[in-house]
Formats: structure tokens, sequence, C-alpha cells
């Protein structure tokens, strides 16, 4: 019924990664799922949905017309080029023979470089381990390199959260006073993708795409920033895995981020691909397909999925979307 009445040609669904055990620049950031739950996903994706890979999506989106597909079509991905992806990932797809794209953040991959976000998930698990008296020390420290006032462990960790792009050197700072060292956690723990692990992941017959160079937002940049970052990521990954085309994810989503001008930009640079965003079920022009983040294993039990009630809140949002939208023009 909620299908009916909200059609959609494809129902995209995103994930970071999947583990059975504690992941120390991730849990601070978002919960995943385990191997289990992960196959029980898939499941009831194979029961409900035809899983469809890049090359098929790319044709449905460019074809005019009904699909004739008796059930809509959902793609499943993968963004930041985690090692998880290929380590663990890999061998639940092959064996349940489900397509997927992997998009990658070019300056991550070899463990070159680690997001600053996964740098901030390793310091509040540093700060977790701390006694108070040391707790209450690294907050001083900690507020006067983020020029804050933080009177209590909540508002040093909610600070840390909201931290962005530019406040890397003062999150690399924080890793210092803490302890951490990203190159020392790069070299040991490994957390992203190997060029031959990602040209393994196309060998076995998955879709690679671009997820920037450095993960920053693009809706940040200016027009003329935002179309050179496109360029420069989905080049990096063509010449690691040459493809007719790219596709390219947006960094944390695609606010702010001119649809026109990526609508001229693709038109100049056949090479690039479908963009994916991550607004759940919302529409957006031809070229930009939606997903639903669910990495969060909340309500999901040993024996089933819980991306039925994630659909469900998902389609009942984007009932009521037309409805806020009128009420706040009227307003």
């Amino acid at each position: 019924m909620l299908q009916a009445l909200v059609p959609r040609d494809v129902i995209g669904l995103c994930y970071h990664t999947v583990s059975t055990r504690p992941l120390p620049h991730v849990q601070s950031l978002y919960r995943c799922k385990s191997v289990a739950q992960f196959k029980r996903d898939l499941e009831f994706l194979q029961q409900r949905y035809r899983l469809v890979g890049y090359e098929e999506l790319e044709r449905e989106r460019s074809a005019s017309g009904a699909r004739g597909a008796r059930k809509p079509s959902a793609v499943v991905t993968f963004d930041d080029g985690l090692v998880e992806c290929h380590d663990v990932v890999r061998p639940v797809l092959l064996e349940y023979g489900v397509p997927a794209i992997f998009f990658v953040t070019a300056e991550f991959l070899d463990n070159r470089r680690l997001f600053y976000r996964q740098k901030i998930a390793l310091c509040i698990e540093g700060y977790s381990r701390l006694s108070a008296a040391e707790a209450s020390t690294v907050r001083t420290d900690v507020a006067e390199l983020f020029r804050a006032t933080l009177d209590d462990s909540a508002q040093l960790l909610a600070r840390l959260q909201a931290a962005g792009f530019a406040e890397e050197p003062a999150i690399d700072a924080t890793c210092s006073r803490l302890g951490i060292d990203p190159d020392d956690f790069l070299r040991t723990a490994q957390p992203y993708l190997t060029r031959v692990q990602v040209r393994t992941l196309a060998a076995d017959g998955f879709t690679i795409g671009a997820h920037g160079t450095s993960h920053q937002r693009l809706g940040t940049m200016t027009e003329t920033e935002a179309r050179a970052e496109v360029i420069a990521a989905c080049g990096a990954v063509s010449s690691l895995v040459p493809a007719r085309t790219v596709p390219f994810a947006f960094p944390f989503n695609g606010r702010g981020v001119s649809r026109n001008m990526l609508g001229l930009l693709r038109e100049a640079r056949p090479e690039l691909g479908l963009f994916f965003d991550s607004t759940e079920l919302a529409r957006d022009r031809e070229f930009v397909v939606n997903r639903l983040v669910v990495d969060d294993p909340a309500g999901a039990a040993a024996n089933g999925s819980n991306l039925p009630s994630r659909l469900r809140r998902a389609y009942a949002r984007e009932m009521v979307r037309p409805l806020v939208g009128r009420f706040v023009r009227s307003g």
C-alpha cells in the first residue's frame, strides 16, 4: 500500500560497515549491524525487491516510461571505503549474489589519511577511559583549543561531535592531548580499503564509486570548487578501476549543491555517472538517487531485519512532506 501511495522506481540503501566487533573509530559516531543482521536485511530485500547493480540502475534511469518489473528495484551501497567492505561484506554479498556499489574516498585509500570524524571517535573513546580528575584537566585544555565553554563531559562530547573539517587542527591537537596518534592507528588498525582490495571488489563485479577526495561537504564549497571536487574524485576512481562512468555519493549529504550545476557538469563530462544522496525517499533530479542510511541495528532481532520498520517510517515521512512544505510556505 505504501509503495502504491509513494511510488519510487528504486529504493537506495546506504551502509558504512558491518562488523562483529567494536570499532573504536566508528562506534561513537554510529552503530553498525552484525553479519547476521546484515544477512537478514539481504534476505528481506531479496523477498520484496529486485536488487540491481549500478549498470542496470543507470539504464533504468536513462530509460523513459514504465520499468515493467513486478517488484520495485533496490540498490545496496556502502560509503567511506572501510576495510570491512572487503573482509566482511564482500563474502556475504557473494554468498547471496547481491550486487553493490562501494563509494571510496580517494585520500583514505591505502590508509594514507584518517577521516577527521574518525579522529573524533578515537578522542571520544580515549576520553571515556580517563579518571574524573584527568577528564577535568583535558576538558579545560580542549575548551581552549576549540575556544568554547565546556562545563562538563556532555558539553565536551557534544562539541567534539559537532566539529567540522575546518577544525581539523584542533581535532589533531585533541588527539595529541589524549595520547592518540592517528598515523599509528592507520598503520596498526588499517581501517580503510587498499587499492588492491578495491580492484578485487571490482573484479568480483561490484561497482566502485567516488565519495570525494577528502570527505568534505560539497554544500560548503563554491560551485567552482564543487565541480573540481567531483571531477577529481571520479578521476581518482577511474584511474584505479577503469569504467565507462563513475557514480558519486555526496559526502554527508547533497544539501546546498546546485542540481542545475550538476546537470550541466554531467553534460560536459560524460564520464560522470549518477549522484547518490541520503534524503531517504525524497524525489530529486533524474540523475540523483536518494538513499536511506540503514547502519543502525535498533529493532533488528537475530532472526529478523529492521528494514521493514525503517522503510515504513521513510514512506510516512515522504507522505507528509508535501503537507509540511505547504504549511511552511503558507506561514
